[in-house]
């Protein structure tokens, strides 16, 4: 009988010690759920403060949707953009800037309006001529007169995708850029939509200069 009793006793110690550590398993597990919330708590309202810093300051975030910045930029970077940079200054040759561009049978009627073109799009791209530059492409590679030199410089561009391809997309060279107006290329000038074809852009529609890569991580950076 005692032999018994023993036995019974120590099935049930085992019993509890297993239901013990089901429990404590079920409890860790719970804790690593909540910690896991937790921490997407904190990454969402961590980004949504810097969201909010970002466009106090005069900043916003636009998101690449074009390979004519490859390749500089792709397609699903992210960059920051400073929105009142040029409010004290005029965009330099070299900048990334992001501006707006008209597209549809309605350009030009929009801007006397208090409302957006709803075919306007907005575009990424690098400054290459100012008011008064003189532009010229020879042989796949552009050159420069800057306002107030005599002769034409060939740019160093080290950033574009290919060496030797840009092409004039048949507009007339020598260009002046006029007054008020910037010319834009994409870096990767077989597959970019820029000055060449549209034309130079208006100063006002440039929304402002790529400061920062924030996105992917491992390209975090300077522009």
């Amino acid at each position: 009988m005692d032999g018994q009793n023993f036995e019974d006793s120590k099935e049930k110690i085992l019993d509890e010690g297993k239901e013990k550590q089901v429990l404590n398993k079920e409890t860790k597990k719970k804790s690593s759920v909540k910690k896991e919330i937790f921490e997407w708590c904190l990454v969402i309202v961590a980004a949504i403060i810097i969201s909010m810093l970002i466009k106090a300051f005069g900043f916003s975030t636009y998101k690449v949707n074009m390979v004519s910045m490859e390749s500089t930029l792709f397609e699903g970077h992210n960059v920051i953009v400073y929105k009142t940079g040029y409010f004290f200054s005029q965009p330099k040759h070299g900048d990334i800037i992001v501006f707006m561009h008209e597209e549809g049978q309605f350009q030009g009627v929009f801007k006397y309006l208090p409302i957006r073109n709803p075919g306007e799009v907005d575009y990424i791209k690098r400054v290459i001529g100012l008011p008064g530059d003189q532009i010229d492409i020879r042989e796949g590679y552009v050159y420069r007169k800057a306002a107030g030199e005599a002769e034409f410089k060939k740019l160093d561009e080290t950033y574009v995708k290919t060496q030797g391809v840009t092409d004039s997309h048949g507009m007339e060279l020598p260009f002046t850029v006029p007054e008020d107006k910037i010319f834009v290329m994409g870096d990767n000038r077989e597959q970019s939509l820029d000055s060449r074809q549209i034309g130079p852009i208006d100063r006002d529609a440039v929304i402002g200069r790529a400061v920062v890569r924030i996105w992917p991580l491992s390209k975090m950076g300077g522009l």
